[in-house]
């Protein structure tokens, strides 16, 4: 297959992968696979008593925001959206734009074709007749029997990547609308938890595999999971927290109490580093290191008092670390220090601030 490169000319707001080591993209993929395993085990705990909060609760305007996702996430929609992006590239010929539209509708298609056939092999119920209707896995074209993944968001995840590369300014708000319409899914009890994440995964594995070169399948992988991670497990931290199920739970004060102290101990230490090294006055340069975060993550997740959420923090974390620490050193060796001047105490103290709230706001809906 003939590959078309996304311009003619690097873009300087194309997301750059740095070249991480063979060992640590390894790592990277092999805990991210483990944790894949876990969070799915995970989640299949809380798919029917999501449902059935869900079910139990009636808003016309919750209900008008779920009708908002499904339409948007709908399979029409989506082709509409890519042909409306390549129809601008042609008429401003650009390059970008017509291969965002190009490579968005071949994601779109590919990811829409795979998920067909996991659909009618594994067959699902959907969650209206999971209670009448045994799972029996295999190849089916009955309707209903086609819940596993969902469509919507492999379709809109694929897209998203791509997008996401073409656009990378974006990408926030790519990424948001994927989110907000699996989202919808669940709301409008047409999949299940576990649904939307297959779909999730399966539309960003197609569109990892479209976009980018061959000799970059792997490090564009490791990246995206190393910055992306941390993001689901905050998501399935919130899910855990709010609907009930069974598992080993900590003491309240107690888990809140150790993990405000790992928060503040890995707040300090990025505080008094970044202070450092953004002195005026200091003659040597040096990178703000990654792992007081690691600290705060997981103090975030212990103050939650759910073992099964401060082991896939743990995990998340590790990759993440991993991700970012090639990345310190890549710009270490290209001379890419830290900048005198641009100094970023202040967003890392929000940070700080932001995750202290959500400690304490975690401890309240336990307290419900």
């Amino acid at each position: 297959m003939t590959e078309i490169p996304p311009t003619s000319s690097p873009s300087p707001d194309s997301p750059v992968f740095p070249i991480l080591a063979k060992h640590a993209s390894t790592s990277i993929i092999g805990l991210s696979l483990v944790l894949f395993i876990v969070l799915f085990v995970a989640i299949g705990q809380v798919d029917h008593p999501t449902l059935d909060i869900v079910h139990g609760f009636t808003n016309p305007l919750v209900d008008q925001i779920g009708d908002i996702g499904n339409q948007l996430g709908n399979g029409l929609t989506l082709v509409f959206i890519s042909l409306a992006i390549g129809a601008i590239g042609l008429w401003l010929n650009s390059d970008r734009w017509k291969f965002a539209g190009f490579y968005s509708l071949l994601a779109l298609g590919i990811s829409g074709l795979l998920t067909q056939i996991l659909k009618h092999s594994l067959s699902r119920p959907r969650p209206r007749i999971m209670d009448t209707t045994q799972w029996e896995i295999g190849p089916t074209l009955e309707s209903g029997l086609d819940s596993f993944p969902s469509g919507h968001a492999s379709g809109s995840f694929s897209m998203a990547m791509a997008f996401a590369y073409y656009f990378p300014k974006g990408r926030v708000v790519w990424f948001g609308l994927a989110s907000f319409i699996a989202l919808c899914r669940v709301i409008k009890g047409s999949h299940f938890p576990t649904d939307v994440v297959g779909g999730l995964l399966v539309g960003i594995g197609c569109g990892l595999v479209l976009v980018y070169t061959r000799d970059t399948w792997k490090g564009a992988t490791t990246r995206a999971l190393a910055q992306g991670l941390p993001w689901l497990i905050t998501a399935f931290g919130l899910l855990w927290i709010l609907v009930p199920h069974p598992g080993i739970e900590l003491e309240p004060n107690m888990s809140l109490f150790a993990g405000l102290v790992l928060l503040m101990v890995g707040w300090g230490l990025r505080l008094w580093w970044i202070r450092e090294c953004s002195d005026p006055n200091s003659t040597s340069y040096s990178t703000v290191p990654t792992w007081p975060r690691l600290l705060m993550g997981l103090g975030l997740a212990t103050s939650t008092g759910s073992l099964i959420i401060v082991g896939a923090s743990f995990l998340a974390g590790i990759v993440w670390w991993l991700g970012t620490q090639s990345e310190l050193l890549s710009q270490a060796e290209t001379n890419n220090k830290f900048i005198s001047g641009l100094n970023p105490i202040w967003t890392e103290a929000l940070l700080g601030i932001g995750m202290f709230f959500l400690a304490i706001l975690t401890l309240s809906i336990r307290s419900i």
